[in-house]
């Protein structure tokens, strides 16, 4: 099995064309004002965003390949640290803080999600805006026919050829993780390369838990990126916090 995060140019590729975040977190980001910290950066999918602001921006991640592909991107603009979101500490604080979508679900245990929340605490000034947003378990997702091979994402360029991800899944019921192993199929022919990768599932009622635990206080709950609120039908948990 080959890691996923050890493949930044695929992984870019993947993420070409998604910008459905991107204008929500500008907004917040406007408001809350610099300096910026991004946990989970990846290649810095989102970092251009800040920058456009004219807002001091630093992102960490715990992927060598990623932070390398993500220094030839920005140089000195931006600040890129190899770091494990789930216990950091750059003495520093920021006056907006942000984890991208889903990638809150690489804490794979409580005690990782609560250190990271505890961190993100930490690191936030006092009138300081934390943002994280990640889908809502949906049991549709987790519980598919075993083998499986379903289409993860739509199709995409890379490396001169029409691509796309299928994927099947493992999960954990007790330990409510769901472990994914990608395969890129070129042009319509599947390669024998297997990625993989798990993400934990956060319901909303363990998110608020998680939250308060380590301190922060929810000011919004949406559901979506354009901005409407959490319900039950909602398909992504989207949480606006502060300090108490």
């Amino acid at each position: 099995m080959i890691d996923i995060y050890t493949k930044p140019e695929l992984y870019d590729a993947i993420h070409q064309n998604y910008s459905w975040d991107k204008d929500l977190i500008t907004t917040i980001a406007e408001k809350a004002r610099g300096p910026v910290l991004e946990l989970a950066a990846g290649t810095g999918r989102l970092a251009q965003l800040v920058l456009d602001l004219g807002l001091d921006y630093t992102g960490i991640d715990t992927s060598n390949e990623f932070l390398n592909m993500a220094i030839e991107k920005y140089g000195d603009r931006a600040a890129f640290h190899q770091n494990d979101m789930s216990q950091f500490d750059l003495d520093q604080q920021f006056n907006f803080i942000f984890i991208g979508f889903n990638s809150f679900l690489h804490n794979l245990t409580d005690k990782d999600a609560s250190q990271c929340l505890r961190s993100v605490y930490d690191h936030l000034t006092d009138e300081g805006t934390f943002f994280i947003s990640a889908f809502v378990p949906d049991p549709s997702f987790l519980y598919r026919e075993e083998g499986r091979l379903y289409p993860a994402t739509s199709h995409f360029n890379f490396d001169g050829s029409l691509c796309r991800i299928m994927e099947t899944n493992d999960f954990d019921e007790e330990a409510q993780i769901n472990s994914l192993t990608w395969r890129l199929e070129r042009d319509g022919e599947l390669e024998s390369e297997k990625y993989q990768h798990s993400m934990r599932m956060f319901y909303p009622h363990m998110m608020d838990i998680l939250l308060s635990g380590a301190g922060l206080v929810i000011k919004e709950k949406l559901g979506d990126y354009d901005g409407s609120p959490m319900d039950e039908e909602s398909g992504m948990q989207i949480y606006v916090c502060g300090k108490a």
